[in-house]
């Protein structure tokens, strides 16, 4: 089947396979209905969805890609190890992660794109699906631009004796010479059935299109020609592969007929993965490392079915521990070297009933809390530093929800009604961070959240869904208490910013707003929707249009100061102030840097408002038995209100048209594209992975670097011959050594097309072969720290027992 089941598709592959026995519970789903599986096509929501047989069409190097193409989503990656899909316009820790209805997200993921969806080996899922729009009601704090979950896969009972089933799978690819073998066995009786899985990848530097990286250090710095660079370096990404393991293992047992036990294990970690745009991908540092990186996860849940009123009862215990530890140094060899190691350990504990009520209804309601550990440590040229976050802190999450589904016309009309009451408590201990500058804190936030939605079937045709919602995102220890380098700079706490300014921008020209820099408060999001579908048994397409406004966004901010009051430290580290630029010189102000990075400090401010609306459009249409068409379309549109601007990393308009050919083997042509995103924030400019801008003075700091001194002999960079004046005054003729200048003013719009098809060699193998990027096109994804791989062919041999 095709990689990405379209919006709201209803073709899952189940439906093509024998018909299994009725499951003890309902599949927990990303849908509106919490703990139900609901019918995708007339689902209020929009949801996009993506199988176990998707994955093996292509060699994924991350579970998230395998929602690319997906509408409403943009597959975003600073790294070909990391993943941060953006649903409508947000992602981050905007954005809520699932692994079978409980939180992988916890206090320490970061604002803006971060990697730990990566943490999930895509042989861990045997479906992921990404639902639009805040879900708060039904998952609490995050979910403002969506949800993904991820549904682990099922090992199966049998009515019959003991069976056994398996699956094996070989693959590789010549864009990122990838290869990974993958492999799962399931044993199951009438009451009791287990699985265990495994699986080893490994993917080299990734080819771009046209083996050239549109915004590789010695392009943005030094201008040289994408044949200036691959003589130099070849036409490879250097210091893009990564390698990844993962073990999974679950365990059901039927105790008695209305009684389920599961157990559920995974782990998995990822080596070699390093921050490309921080070496030659865009900033030319020394070292820019992300290890350890990895998770284990874990659940036991048992259910009780038909007591009394209730239709069921749950409970829920999980572990959820993940590692997140990076290293990094700056330009220089001699530079102090930066290592940081977190762990987060939360556990959860969830319970939910559910029940028919009179008049049609179905209720759904419960609690959860998950407590939080967080154990971080950084170590600055062999002294222990204060870390990343406080070590020791603590971070608590409680919740009481309730759902009503209601059946107003049986078939026809049907209406739904969610609320969340959320507290949030935090605390950091001075105790346990002696010396490290860190003081005792608390702070507690609280927040309801609600989803209301009403879906009519008009017809046999046509069907209409409206929707209102509400989410909401608390401060996490991200936002409270990190301190270290992130994608703008060097960031502190807002808490501890005492007489700072905040800027109108997280640019290094920013100015000052009128407003100093306060205490942080949650962030929330009012939605609202209006869907229109139509279907018969050759067509089904959908259009789904939405509007929400975001409030009191947590946002990164430039730090100013009066120049006549220029600190020298802030947070316990040293601070120098930054040239002025002409318009911070007129108003009297001024920024400053560390010495980790030139860049000016910022901090997570709440500041103004934001709002996005767009809409998403899919289609499908079977022209008869074997061919098959498949189309999406999506758009957003999003301003800063306060100011009136654009806002930071704004997806462009983006499609996809498929058509697939299915007999005993099948063939598919997929095109994907993506419009220009011409509306780019003062951050975007800055940021190396979009506007990529630079200044006379980062050329001449790069130029004095390790990474570049092999090329640099007598003065003069060897490749052209030039001296360090005469690289800037060609790169940047005219400009003084503080005034920053984009190498790009927009993301420019791409086409991309590509050909697979699967063959069986017998009745129980497999081989999918395909090739990316047919034509070779150079393009990035836009906010991506690496361009999209180039050319390539991939294979996938399955076998199945």
């Amino acid at each position: 089947m095709a990689v990405i089941e379209l919006l709201l598709l209803g073709l899952s592959a189940q439906a093509q396979q024998k018909p299994q026995p009725p499951p003890l519970r309902s599949e927990i789903t990303v849908t509106a209905v919490r703990g139900a599986s609901g019918e995708a096509e007339t689902s209020t929501s929009a949801v996009a969805t993506a199988d176990r047989l998707d994955f093996a069409v292509r060699p994924i190097p991350t579970l998230g890609n395998a929602l690319d193409g997906a509408p409403g989503i943009l597959v975003q990656q600073s790294t070909v190890g990391q993943v941060s899909p953006f649903l409508r316009g947000l992602t981050g820790y905007q954005v809520l992660n699932l692994i079978d209805g409980l939180r992988l997200n916890n206090s320490t993921f970061r604002s803006g794109p971060n990697q730990y969806l990566a943490f999930v080996d895509p042989s861990q899922a045997a479906r992921v699906e990404a639902v639009m729009g805040p879900t708060g009601a039904q998952y609490g704090s995050d979910a403002m631009g969506g949800t993904i979950q991820v549904l682990t896969p099922d090992s199966r009972y049998t009515d019959g004796p003991l069976e056994t089933h398996g699956e094996f799978s070989l693959w590789g690819g010549s864009a990122d010479t990838s290869v990974g073998g993958v492999g799962q066995l399931s044993i199951g009786t009438r009451r009791l059935s287990w699985l265990a899985g495994g699986t080893m990848r490994s993917f080299g530097d990734l080819r771009p299109g046209g083996g050239a990286d549109s915004r590789q250090v010695l392009r943005r710095l030094f201008g040289l020609s994408d044949s200036q660079v691959r003589g130099m370096l070849g036409s490879r990404m250097v210091g893009t592969g990564f390698d990844q393991f993962g073990l999974h293992t679950k365990l059901a047992a039927r105790v008695r007929d209305d009684q389920l036990l599961t157990l559920w294990y995974q782990r998995s970690g990822l080596g070699s993965v390093q921050g490309y745009k921080d070496l030659w991908g865009g900033l030319g540092r020394m070292e820019s490392l992300f290890d350890p990186q990895g998770m284990d996860f874990a659940y036991a849940r048992y259910e009780k079915l038909k007591l009394g009123w209730l239709d069921s009862l749950s409970g829920t215990f999980s572990v959820n521990e993940q590692r997140d530890g990076s290293l990094r140094q700056n330009l220089r060899a001699t530079d102090a070297v930066t290592v940081d190691d977190s762990t987060v350990r939360a556990l959860g504990y969830v319970a939910q009933g559910s029940g028919r009520l009179p008049g049609r209804q179905t209720l759904v309601f419960g609690a959860d809390v998950y407590d939080e550990r967080v154990g971080s440590f950084r170590q600055i040229r062999q002294s222990v530093a204060r870390p990343l976050y406080p070590d020791g802190s603590r971070y608590r999450t409680y919740g009481w929800f309730a759902q009503d589904a209601v059946e107003l016309v049986p078939g026809k009309l049907r209406a739904l009604l969610a609320g969340r009451l959320t507290r949030i408590g935090f605390r950091t201990f001075a105790a346990k961070n002696p010396g490290l500058g860190v003081a005792d804190s608390s702070d507690t936030f609280h927040n309801f959240t609600y989803q209301t939605s009403l879906s009519w079937q008009v017809t046999r045709i046509v069907g209409l869904h409206v929707l209102a919602g509400r989410g909401f995102r608390a401060p996490n220890l991200n936002d409270l208490g990190a301190l270290g380098l992130n994608d703008l700079g060097y960031e502190i706490p807002a808490s501890e910013a005492a007489g700072a300014l905040m800027g109108l921008s997280a640019g290094e020209n920013a100015l000052p707003g009128g407003r100093t820099v306060s205490s942080l408060s949650p962030e929330r999001l009012r939605n609202y929707e209006l869907g229109l579908t139509l279907r018969n048994d050759r067509l089904y397409t959908r259009i789904q249009g939405f509007h929400a406004d975001l409030y009191d966004p947590i946002v990164r901010r430039t730090l100013l100061f009066p120049a006549s009051a220029v600190p020298a430290a802030l947070a316990g580290l040293e601070v120098r102030p930054i040239a002025q630029t002409a318009a911070q010189q007129a108003l009297g102000v001024i920024t400053v840097a560390t010495a980790f990075d030139p860049r000016a400090v910022k901090a997570f401010v709440n500041d103004g408002r934001s709002r996005y609306y767009g809409l998403e459009w899919q289609a499908r249409y079977a022209f008869n038995s074997h061919w098959r068409a498949f189309a999406n379309y999506s758009y957003i549109a999003g301003r800063d209100l306060f100011p009136n601007r654009n806002i930071r990393r704004l997806p462009p308009q983006q499609g996809m048209l498929s058509l697939r050919y299915d007999r005993k083997w099948w063939l598919e042509t997929r095109v994907l594209a993506a419009g220009a995103q011409q509306r780019l924030s003062g951050g975007d400019l800055d940021d190396e992975r979009i506007g990529a801008s630079r200044r006379r003075q980062d050329i001449a700091d790069f130029f004095a670097g390790s990474r570049i001194a092999p090329y640099i002999s007598g003065g003069r960079f060897t490749p052209t011959g030039e001296t360090l004046t005469e690289i800037q005054n060609r790169v940047l003729p005219g400009v003084d050594n503080s005034t920053r200048v984009p190498l790009y003013t927009s993301t420019a719009g791409w086409m991309m097309m590509e050909v697979r098809g699967g063959v069986p060699l017998g009745e129980r193998l497999q081989l999918t072969v395909g090739v990316s990027n047919l034509l070779d096109r150079n393009y990035r994804t836009h906010g991506s720290g690496v361009d999209a791989p180039g050319a390539g062919v991939y294979a996938n041999l399955q076998y199945r027992f």
